[in-house]
């Protein structure tokens, strides 16, 4: 009998995965998948005002990793940056209208994608999933 492979390597190759098929179905939209990450994350705040730095704090990536991912999302169309009145050392981060437009046209597919992976997994499975995964990153955020 064959040994499991370690929980981490198994982690490391489904994210590589997801990354994978992500890039692969987003290239008709132009996008990568950290780009739409950051249109969604942008999409989820409401009405709340973005600044860079939360997007450094939220996805635990650095500043040129993140000015990059925003400089190719403004220089096509999906982002605008705007000086902050109240405070000039802050730049807020808004979707445009071809943003919004965008991720309009993507959450059916999206939504066909999610269902598709999760598709051999019952409803319980899943929750069972997601609970353990959450207990492993607590475990991890502790250490």
């Amino acid at each position: 009998m064959q040994a499991p492979r370690p929980i981490g390597k198994q982690l490391r190759m489904l994210n590589n995965k997801f990354r994978e098929v992500a890039d692969r179905n987003l290239q008709k939209y132009n996008l990568t998948a950290a780009q739409l990450e950051i249109l969604v994350y942008l999409k989820c705040s409401g009405e709340e005002e973005i600044h860079q730095r939360q997007i450094e704090n939220w996805f635990q990536l650095k500043n040129p990793t993140v000015t990059g991912l925003l400089n190719r999302l403004e220089e096509k169309g999906f982002i605008v940056r705007r000086m902050n009145p109240a405070d000039k050392r802050y730049r807020v981060i808004e979707l445009t209208e071809k943003g919004e437009q965008i991720l309009g046209e993507m959450w059916e597919e999206a939504q066909g994608m999610e269902n598709k992976i999760y598709s051999g997994l019952s409803e319980e499975e899943l929750h069972t999933l997601s609970r353990l995964l959450d207990r492993i990153l607590n475990s991890l955020s502790e250490a």
